[in-house]
């Protein structure tokens, strides 16, 4: 299986699927609608070269999986920055090396902007980000859910 990792484009197919599987995942038990979440992954997409940006997984060129890396959460239930945020492979590509290979692309691109730690919540995927290297550096309770902070020194 051939696996490219590029930033999303704007406008593209891409973006819409993306902002599909974000909303599903993580966005619509928050208030937010599909709509919202296109139009984040939009304002990533046509963000100057920097350090925000969202990243997507294809293999052998079908689009498998997304990452993002952003300056600030959409609640923020810490005062810190930058953030790993809305990590999703496809089921049919889970278990390949996806999200381990987009979690260490996120890391390259945060530490060439000078980033030195990152940050994520997780409700499900401590263990993934554990064997990549992360830290738990507090549980607490958000919304009745059960979540994890967890910091990457880069």
């Amino acid at each position: 299986m051939r696996v490219t990792i590029s930033p999303l484009e704007a406008g593209s197919e891409e973006l819409r699927i993306t902002a599909l599987w974000r909303y599903e995942a993580f966005l619509k038990d928050d208030g937010f609608s599909i709509a919202d979440s296109e139009a984040q992954l939009g304002q990533l997409a046509t963000a100057p070269e920097g350090c925000e940006t969202a990243l997507i997984a294809r293999a052998d060129g079908q689009v498998a999986g997304i990452c993002l890396l952003v300056l600030h959460e959409l609640e923020p239930l810490h005062n810190v920055s930058p953030w790993l945020a809305s990590l999703y492979v496809t089921p049919e590509f889970r278990g390949l090396g996806l999200a381990r290979d987009l979690i260490r692309t996120i890391e390259e691109h945060a530490r060439r902007n000078g980033m030195r730690k990152l940050h994520l919540y997780t409700v499900d995927a401590e263990d993934l980000y554990l064997k990549c290297g992360w830290r738990v550096a507090e549980r607490f309770v958000s919304h009745g859910v059960a979540q994890a902070l967890m910091i990457r020194d880069l």
